[in-house]
């Protein structure tokens, strides 16, 4: 083989080579962004709150934040940026602060720039379908389990009053039973009686 066929020949198996570099490399950074995305995670226990709620756990594969969406799908907050890895309890700040009991959704989100939650763009984790890693609870207002244990409370109180009540009235209606039958059946009423009836007896004897 001459010089002049050699360098052809060099040069297409470098374009070759950089070519299945090229393709192995996207391909290693591809299954690179499905692993971290499979391997985020959120988990959203049902609590009470209305200033503040808590995450109970979220794993960022490439750290970020956690987001927090009332049940109008508004964002009413963000943790501070968190490191790659799995963290536990993690407290967010709510505003503005719940006015009633609801559905709400924690979500993973990436970090994108600054260490500051940006909601454009910071995206959320998402799984092999696309969907974002989320998990929802239902987070019960102050407001609404005073209310309940007031019901509670007094519909206990109600319960026990009756029962007061109608021991009282039973109790009444027994001690009159017994005193009338006292008073139209003893031995006082039985001599009264008898006397009438031999004075009675008298008075027709002499007519």
């Amino acid at each position: 083989m001459n010089a002049r066929s050699t360098l052809p020949a060099l040069v297409l198996l470098s374009v070759l080579v950089g070519a299945v570099a090229l393709a192995g490399g996207l391909a290693a950074g591809t299954a690179t962004a499905q692993t971290a995305n499979a391997s985020a995670d959120v988990t959203f226990d049902d609590q009470v709150g209305v200033e503040e709620v808590t995450v109970s756990e979220v794993t960022l594969p490439e750290g970020g934040f956690v987001a927090v969406y009332n049940s109008s799908g508004g964002l009413v907050g963000n943790s501070a940026y968190l490191e790659a890895g799995t963290h536990e309890n993690v407290t967010v700040s709510i505003s503005p602060a719940l006015s009633r009991s609801q559905v709400v959704v924690a979500q993973a989100h990436r970090n994108e720039g600054p260490e500051s939650f940006n909601a454009s763009a910071d995206l959320a984790y998402t799984n092999e379908n696309g969907q974002a890693i989320a998990d929802t609870a239902y987070v019960a207002s102050e407001e609404f389990t005073r209310t309940t244990e007031t019901a509670t409370e007094t519909a206990t109180a109600t319960a026990s009053t009756t029962e007061a009540d109608a021991a009282t009235t039973s109790d009444d209606g027994g001690a009159t039973a017994t005193d009338s039958a006292t008073e139209t059946s003893g031995p006082g009423f039985t001599a009264l009686a008898a006397l009438v009836a031999l004075v009675g007896a008298a008075l027709l004897a002499r007519r």
